[in-house]
């Protein structure tokens, strides 16, 4: 069984890539020369495992569209074990990349897909984050509404995800992750409502404060969510401090991708300090 993201703690993704990739093509050919029906579905079981752990790794070192692959080549092996849920939440895992890259009509379609596969018998943790997921997306394409009514039904299966039962992969899911998700929904429905940022900055500052210590990929992620917030909602000092935080644990952790959004949230709060510079001579 593969660790979860973020277990891995301050280890860089490059010292463990390597023997994650090996490791996955030595499943990889079990799968490929199992005899049976029930080694083919077990093999595949662990193959989607596998998989999405390489996926992880490969995105947080920077190679979105080959992290991609990952997850849909791991997808289609959950399928293949009959596992709904896992199958789902990799598709959702895919739906993050293509937002990342701004394609976010297809990161929606693809976290629909997702919803439709978790909503026949998925666990309420695969559903919550979904969830959650596909109200940033509704959110990166200015549907309020669909947004806040995603987040709110994420909230409500967090209630019901606590049964002993989770599934590792989504072993993570908790109130923080969920306040973290809020957070980068509401700032992306910010515009020109000041209460939104407001509201934004208060989630991630209720996920960063009960954020687990060992999860320090993640920890960059809401540090530089509570950054931009804090940017958008303008607090310049409380923001860069957020993100020399942020720029340190990317760094501690040679995470490609967190460091890309540090670097990019740093030239937000550039720009809106040139802008209140320029008015204020």
């Amino acid at each position: 069984m593969r660790p979860t993201a973020d277990s891995t703690t301050c280890a860089a993704s490059a010292a463990v890539y390597a023997p994650a990739v090996e490791h996955h093509r030595q499943v990889l050919a079990w799968h490929a020369t199992a005899r049976t029906s029930a080694a083919r579905r077990q093999t595949a079981a662990l193959a989607a495992d596998t998989g999405g752990f390489v996926g992880f790794l490969t995105y947080d070192l920077g190679m979105a569209d080959t992290a991609a692959c990952h997850y849909q080549r791991a997808a289609e092996h959950a399928q293949e074990a009959g596992d709904v849920a896992s199958c789902a939440n990799l598709l959702g895992q895919m739906s993050r990349i293509l937002a990342n890259q701004g394609h976010h009509r297809q990161a929606l379609a693809l976290a629909y897909k997702a919803l439709r596969l978790a909503d026949q018998r998925a666990h309420p943790a695969v559903r919550s984050w979904l969830r959650a997921v596909r109200a940033y997306h509704h959110a990166c394409l200015g549907d309020a509404r669909a947004a806040s009514a995603d987040l709110n039904t994420a909230w409500t299966l967090l209630e019901r995800a606590d049964d002993g039962e989770v599934p590792p992969y989504i072993g993570y899911l908790s109130a923080a992750e969920l306040g973290k998700w809020t957070g980068h929904t509401l700032t992306r429905l910010g515009g020109d409502t000041p209460s939104l940022f407001l509201r934004s900055r208060t989630a991630l500052d209720q996920a960063r404060a009960a954020w687990p210590p060992t999860m320090v990929r993640g920890s960059a992620e809401v540090l530089t969510a509570s950054a931009h917030a804090y940017t958008a909602s303008g607090e310049p000092e409380a923001a860069a401090h957020l993100l020399s935080q942020a720029l340190a644990v990317a760094t501690a952790t040679g995470s490609s991708r967190n460091l890309h959004a540090a670097l990019h949230v740093r030239t937000l709060l550039a720009r809106t300090t040139g802008r209140a510079s320029s008015r204020n001579p």
